[in-house]
Formats: C-alpha cells, sequence, structure tokens
C-alpha cells in the first residue's frame, strides 16, 4: 500500500472505532454490534482497511498490547471491597469449575455440529471459554443489575480472559509440537504474569509516593509501566503478559499508599481508542465467504452455549450461596464473547497456517459466536434485569449543591414535585441540624468524600443516578470542586450554576457570540435572567412547587412569582421547558 493508502487506512478505522462508539453509546447498544460489520465492511467488501498491508508483522504485537492495557483498566476498577464471601466464591467457581464445564460441553457441541477432530475442537472450545469486561461491562451498564451480580460478573469477565486464553496457547503447544505438560504451562504463564505484575504495581506505587512524578506526565508514567508489564510478561511466555497487567491494575486500584489519578485518567482516554482501531482491525482481516459457510453452525453452537452452558454453569456457580432464583438466572444468561477471543483466534489462525494445520473453522466461527452473543445479550440482558425486578434506576435524579441559605427551599420543592433528589451541603451546620428531618437523601461531608468510591452509603449510591446538578454558590473554588467530582459522570452541560460566578457556564454559552445554549437546558426557559433570579433571593424569595390547580388557566405563573423549572409527571426535569399549562402530574418550581 501506498502512503497515502495507509494513511486513509488509518483515518477510517480511527475515525469509525470512535465515532460508532458515540453512536452506540448514544443509542444505548454495545459498541462492538456496530464496529465489527463496520470492519467488515472497509475491510473485505469495500477493500479500505489491509490490517496485514499496514502493520506487517507487528500487528498481533499492537493488538496484544492494546488488549492488556484494556485488562489493565478493568483490573483497576475492581474493588476488593465488593468481593464479600458469596461474591468471592461465586467468581471462584466461575472461573474454575464454570471453565471446565464451559470448555467440555463446548468441546462435544464442536465435535458433533463441525465434525472436526477433538484436538481442534478442544482448541475452539478454549477460545469460547473467554467473556470479557469490553462487552460485559457496557451490557451491564444498560442491563444496571443490582449488586452483587454486576460485580460477580464483572470480576469473572477481566480474571476469565488471560485464563481463557492461556488456555488456548497450552492447547494450541499441544496442536502444533505436541507438549506434554501443557498444564504445567498454564500453571508458569499464571504464575509469571502475576508475579511481574506485582512488581510493576510496586515500582509505580513507589514512583507516585516519591512524588517526583510532574503531574503532568503522572497519566503516561501510568502507561509505561503497565506496557513494561504486559511486554515483560509476552516476552517470558505468551499471554503471561494479560496476567500482569490484571494484577497490576487490581493492586493500584485497591491499595491506599500513593494516588492513582495517573492511571485513572489514561485508561478513561484510550480504552475506547483502543476498542475501536482493534475491533475494527480484527473485522477486517475476516472472510466473508467463510462466515457464511459457517452462518448456521455458528448459530447452533451459540444456541448450546447461550441455552445449555451457560445457565448450568450459572447454577452450578452460585449454588447454595445466598443468591436468591433472579439473581442466579441473570448470572446464567450473561456470557458474550469478547475482543480477546478475537484477538487469540485470529492470532492462532496465523500459528496454525504457518504449521501446516488446516482449521478453518477457525476465525469464522469465533467471529459469529461474539456478534451473535453480544447481539443476544446486549438485546436481552436490560429486558431481563427488568422483568426479573433486580434492575437498579436508571439516571434520574437531580442534585442541589452548594452553600447558598435558600438551597434547603429549592430541594424540598424539587422533592414536592416529585423529583429524586439529593442535597449536598459540604460542612454546612444549619443543613447538619435539620438534616434528620428532611425526606431526601442529604450529604454534609467534605466534597472530596462524595468522590472517593470506596466509601458506600446512601449518598454515594445516589450520586450514580445523577443526571441534573445545580451548583448553588458564588464560590468559584467550590464550583470547580463540584464540577470536577461530577465531570466525568456528566458533563459541562449537565451542570447549571445558580450563583454570581458562572465562567465555564457563561463562557459555553455567550463565548464567541454563540447561540444561547441554555436552551438545551432546563434553564433555557430563562435565558440571561439568573441574576434577576438571585437578586430576588436575595431579598428573601423563597422556592415552591405550583401545579395546575395553582397556576393560571392561561399558563405562566400567579403574580409575584418567577418560573424556574418544569418538572414533568415522571419526576424528571422538562429539558427544554416553557410556562405552557401544566398537565396532569407536572409541576412548576417558582420563586416567590
Amino acid at each position: 500500500m501506498s502512503g497515502d493508502q495507509i494513511l486513509l487506512s488509518l483515518g477510517i478505522i480511527i475515525g469509525l472505532g470512535i465515532s460508532l462508539q458515540w453512536l452506540a453509546r448514544t443509542i444505548k447498544i454495545p459498541g462492538i454490534i456496530l464496529l465489527l460489520p463496520a470492519g467488515m465492511i472497509v475491510g473485505p467488501v469495500l477493500g479500505l482497511v489491509k490490517p496485514f498491508e499496514i502493520f506487517g508483522d507487528s500487528l498481533f504485537p499492537i493488538i496484544t498490547l492494546g488488549v492488556g492495557i484494556l485488562l489493565l483498566k478493568g483490573g483497576f476498577e475492581l474493588r476488593i471491597r465488593d468481593l464479600k464471601p458469596n461474591v468471592s466464591k461465586a467468581v471462584w467457581r466461575l472461573v474454575t469449575v464454570g471453565v471446565l464445564i464451559t470448555l467440555a460441553l463446548g468441546t462435544l457441541a464442536i465435535l458433533i455440529i463441525l465434525k472436526v477432530p477433538f484436538i481442534l475442537a478442544l482448541l475452539l472450545a478454549s477460545i469460547l471459554v473467554v467473556s470479557g469486561p469490553t462487552v460485559v461491562g457496557p451490557i451491564l451498564q444498560f442491563a444496571r443489575p443490582k449488586e452483587p451480580v454486576g460485580s460477580v460478573l464483572m470480576w469473572e469477565g477481566i480474571i476469565i480472559d488471560p485464563i481463557g486464553a492461556s488456555l488456548g496457547v497450552a492447547v494450541l503447544s499441544y496442536v502444533i509440537s505436541p507438549n506434554a505438560f501443557p498444564l504445567l504451562d498454564l500453571f508458569l504463564t499464571v504464575l509469571t504474569g502475576i508475579i511481574i505484575g506485582l512488581v510493576a504495581a510496586g515500582l509505580y506505587i513507589g514512583s507516585e509516593r516519591s512524588r517526583r512524578i510532574p503531574p503532568n506526565l503522572s497519566a503516561l508514567v501510568a502507561f509505561m509501566f503497565g506496557i513494561i508489564a504486559i511486554v515483560s510478561g509476552e516476552l517470558i511466555l505468551q499471554e503471561a503478559g494479560l496476567f500482569a497487567a490484571v494484577t497490576m491494575g487490581l493492586i493500584v486500584g485497591n491499595q491506599r499508599l500513593a494516588p492513582a489519578k495517573g492511571i485513572e485518567e489514561f485508561t478513561e482516554t484510550i480504552e475506547p481508542l483502543i476498542l475501536g482501531i482493534i475491533f475494527v482491525m480484527l473485522a477486517a482481516l475476516v472472510d466473508l465467504n467463510a462466515m457464511k459457510t459457517y452462518f448456521f453452525s455458528a448459530l447452533l453452537l451459540v444456541g448450546v452455549y447461550v441455552l445449555i452452558v451457560r445457565p448450568l454453569v450459572g447454577m452450578v456457580a452460585t449454588r447454595g450461596l445466598g443468591f436468591d432464583w433472579a439473581q442466579r438466572l441473570f448470572i446464567g444468561a450473561m456470557a458474550p464473547r469478547g475482543i480477546v477471543a478475537a484477538a487469540t483466534a485470529s492470532l492462532f489462525s496465523i500459528s496454525l497456517l504457518k504449521a501446516g494445520v488446516n482449521f478453518p473453522h477457525l476465525m469464522p466461527m469465533v467471529f459469529l459466536v461474539i456478534i451473535f452473543t453480544v447481539a443476544i445479550y446486549g438485546v436481552l440482558a436490560p429486558i431481563l434485569a427488568r422483568k426479573l425486578k433486580i434492575s437498579q434506576p436508571g439516571r434520574d435524579a437531580v442534585a442541589v449543591i452548594g452553600d447558598q441559605p435558600w438551597i434547603t427551599s429549592l430541594t424540598n420543592s424539587l422533592h414536592k414535585s416529585g423529583c429524586n433528589v439529593m442535597l449536598v451541603a459540604p460542612d454546612e451546620e444549619n443543613v447538619e441540624r435539620i438534616k434528620s428531618e428532611l425526606p431526601y437523601v442529604t450529604y454534609t461531608g467534605p466534597m472530596a468524600h462524595l468522590s472517593d468510591e470506596d466509601i458506600i452509603d446512601d449518598a454515594h449510591e445516589f450520586k450514580n443516578r445523577v443526571e441534573w446538578i445545580i451548583i448553588a454558590t458564588d464560590n468559584p473554588d467550590r464550583v470547580k470542586i463540584v464540577q470536577d467530582t461530577f465531570l466525568s459522570q456528566l458533563g459541562y452541560l449537565d451542570m447549571m450554576v445558580l450563583g454570581r460566578y458562572r465562567q465555564k457556564q457563561d463562557e459555553l454559552i455567550f463565548a464567541k457570540g454563540g447561540s444561547d445554549m441554555l436552551i438545551n437546558t432546563p434553564f433555557g426557559l430563562f435565558g440571561r435572567n439568573q441574576d434577576e433570579i438571585l437578586d430576588f433571593l436575595d431579598e428573601g424569595a423563597v422556592f415552591d412547587a405550583i401545579n395546575s390547580s395553582t397556576q393560571p388557566v392561561e399558563g405562566g405563573v400567579p403574580q409575584g412569582m418567577k418560573p424556574f423549572l418544569r418538572v414533568l409527571s415522571n419526576g424528571k426535569l422538562a429539558v427544554p421547558a416553557d410556562t405552557s399549562p401544566l398537565k396532569e402530574g407536572e409541576w412548576l418550581i417558582v420563586v416567590r
């Protein structure tokens, strides 16, 4: 390929990889459902992306590094505090007994469906053991199962990826050059990866504790240690780097010796980029004719995994651990295959070809199983969680945060109108005194503690449900602290500063003569009149909520009142809003 063609291909890979994940999140489906078909279209169909011609022999090392970073992030997000006795036992069973059941029944099904030699059936079944956080995580975000179900599935998905990949390597080594001790290789791979991960985590933590890492290099230093761990493991034993990545992430994410903002910052940003690039590139390697050939075979195999294997594994893994039937059923209905299966199959197919072993079923079967399982679980999981009544509420709440004397009046009015609301008044003694009398969640501790995910209480659980934030303060430092606490969850346009200091908000709205962006927020009704409302409040006005029985027949608000927010009958804020006649169950928050 020419330089221009390579440049075009790289642009397509990155552009599709990010834009399709953006679209997927907008329409609430796992990104892989869009990424794999797109990769097939720009690859084998249009011929615009040819990964081997772009990257040559460096293709799979690059993919290995990318997968390792994803597992590093997954390990970092695991919290040992979530491992209550029943959760840890369930996870242990899933990655041991569950793996054996999946491997045995999968091998049997492949033998019957594909009629291939036993060792090749075992190889394909070992690859299909894996699940993975890159597909489990997004599906759980949409399904929102209550704990401990989510913790069980995330721990399983992250731990099982390197186990399945290493299991596949052990079988592959036997296929290519008969190995009398494949299980010993597997054990050594696990041990090597854990040791390297511990060392890398120790070096990174020590570097952070030394306070010699410049703030602007913290994320890159974390990235460097992650890469060192993955590369060191892979150079010693294939797939040991994946265990090293998970181990490093797990240790760093759960320690209290040094801040780990660096690793959090780089993984949050780089994860979507890696996912998009790898899925598009791997899909571009697929032979579409082969996928047509094995379409119905893959569908049969998926039926076995979805209807027989996984439900059995879920029941065995959770038996006698205190899970109710709804939780056990959901765990038995969640095992999508993801990026590690795709990357492993692609790498193994090359190794088999070089060794003269003919196994054309491998890549098309694995990719079809990935597509089918992600589509099935992605669509059914949210429905099943609701039907089983184990889904958590979605983001539908409002948080009022600040130090103004009228914040209790505002929060009371929102509560009266049916909003799910939380009052956050850090270190406010007046609110602390009446906290027990308020009928909604109230938090008066430091803002820094509210952003600590290791603290579990009503306020921290409610925080994840927040859709809109009203920052009621004139203090620019407090505005910044609140924005930093919630920025990764929301975004500046979902945070409304009701105070004299509104620099970020005003920049977004009025900079460079742009249109009034507040039209897209609950404040769109009031445009530039915030200062007028604040003047009214400073003169002793209070907030209240009125409904259709109090509102004038023609709409608007009674004389002497100013409109502030409109609340729909479902308790959510109207965006944008107006003062037209209220319908049954709707309210207007007013200042009077």
